[in-house]
């Protein structure tokens, strides 16, 4: 018994493994998507750059750029947004998601379209856009919301239809009581 570890007597390696207590290693590091979104990151910090810059050039003109100026603060967060997002980005496309071995990219985007949104998802955002729709058609705030609530809770939890109705005005008492009657907001 040469082979046993005294000392440490978890690594002696004839020793039964527990496997409910190991740690699950993924196979893959990134979820699908997740390269393409540091892609997006990328070039949305690189779009507030150019227009932080801009703004700290145009209040600069008298006296010429400045770091003290106002326009500072902006340029310094996007040139950093950058610089992590690009960091962010080479590190990303090191690492492997289930997409790295779909061939073609019409298949690799439907995965991950399908990954990101899935049906629960794409029904809720149907649900807000026809929620936006109704307000800007003109249907008043105190019909609209209710309904996109009582909606919402109805389809996300199937059940218990009748307490719906009653979150839905609890949530709508204290819209009305904090907005509209503390702080004066006038709804659409």
């Amino acid at each position: 018994m040469a082979d046993v570890n005294e000392e440490y007597p978890d690594l002696n390696p004839d020793l039964e493994v527990n496997t409910d207590d190991l740690i699950v290693v993924k196979e893959h590091p990134l979820e699908a998507g997740e390269k393409v979104f540091s892609f997006i990151v990328l070039i949305l910090g690189m779009v507030a750059l150019k227009l932080s810059v801009d703004l700290w050039f145009s209040i600069s003109l008298r006296r010429g750029p400045r770091i003290a100026s106002a326009a500072a603060v902006p340029v310094f967060v996007s040139a950093l947004w950058v610089i992590m997002s690009l960091w962010t980005v080479i590190e990303n496309f090191k690492l492997t998601t289930p997409l790295s071995r779909v061939k073609g990219m019409g298949e690799k985007i439907a995965k991950a379209l399908a990954y990101a949104l899935p049906l629960n998802v794409i029904i809720m955002l149907a649900l807000i856009v026809a929620y936006c729709v109704a307000l800007v058609e003109g249907v008043s705030f105190y019909i609209a919301t209710p309904a996109f609530l009582y909606i919402s809770m109805c389809y996300l939890m199937r059940k218990d239809f009748v307490k719906n109705i009653l979150w839905t005005a609890i949530v709508m008492a204290f819209i009305v009581l904090v907005f509209r009657v503390l702080f004066s907001v006038v709804f659409p």
